[in-house]
């Protein structure tokens, strides 16, 4: 009689959706309300005199955000993770037995990389802070009559091969066999 192999595998991923997909099902533009939060962030930043630019929750409990620029913001992100968790399920379900999300996190409300005397870093934050990215941290469980050796590889190799067409940007930033 032969066993079932159960292995589990942890993938962390960023997609961007792609602007079309967005603006086809809502009222406002990604990108402009990326601009608009980049820019009462920069003004923040600029009248605290910060060495850094803070994550969008931080800035909006300083008063210094829009409520229905944050709303709008927090609607985009919103909508553009739950298109990603359904593509996710939609174009991997058949290759696993189970698919789990641990984490989805918009990257527009994550603490960005740039520092304020950065080049480019004006472009470089409204690219951050257009809630059009995702974080993913998956659980994906495969069920196989032996051990797979490179089960690391192969699971990064079908998520990148079923998915990249589906978003603008695709990134596998870790793989891990648990």
């Amino acid at each position: 009689m032969s066993q079932l192999h159960v292995s589990k595998i942890h993938i962390t991923l960023i997609v961007k959706v792609p602007a079309d997909l967005l603006e086809r099902h809502l009222p406002a533009s990604a990108e402009v309300v990326g601009e608009a939060l980049t820019d009462q962030v920069m003004a923040l930043v600029k009248k605290d005199k910060l060495g850094y630019f803070p994550a969008v929750d931080f800035v909006s409990k300083q008063g210094a955000i829009d409520e229905d620029l944050l709303e709008a913001a927090q609607t985009i992100g919103w909508f553009a993770a739950k298109l990603v968790r359904e593509e996710v399920q939609k174009k991997l379900r058949p290759f696993f037995s189970t698919i789990s999300f641990q984490a989805v996190q918009n990257q527009a409300f994550s603490m960005p990389t740039v520092r304020p005397n950065q080049i480019n870093a004006y472009q470089l934050l409204v690219e951050h802070y257009t809630p059009d990215s995702v974080k993913l941290d998956v659980i994906c469980s495969v069920l196989k009559k032996q051990q797979l050796d490179g089960l690391s590889n192969w699971a990064k190799q079908l998520f990148k091969r079923n998915l990249d067409d589906s978003f603008e940007t695709f990134e596998v930033v870790q793989t891990v066999v648990i």
